[in-house]
């Protein structure tokens, strides 16, 4: 599970129709949820597949811990 700001996502969900297809999936199956950090938009990602696919485009994202 990985963290990333949503900004730097969007772009690529604009250029990239296949992963925004790949996206939006995810997140019907609830594998994808946004959250506000401070004054920071994030996604936090669960789904292996388009943590492996945003990683290929350049966008790294920061491990999640989850809480109790």
């Amino acid at each position: 599970m990985k963290r990333y700001p949503a900004h730097k996502v969007t772009p690529l969900l604009v250029q990239h129709p296949d992963l925004m297809e790949a996206w939006k999936e995810a997140a019907q199956e609830g594998r994808i949820r946004a959250k506000t950090l401070g004054r920071e938009n994030v996604v936090i990602v669960e789904d292996a597949a388009l943590i492996a696919r945003l990683e290929a485009l350049g966008l790294k994202g920061e491990p999640v811990v989850e809480e109790a």
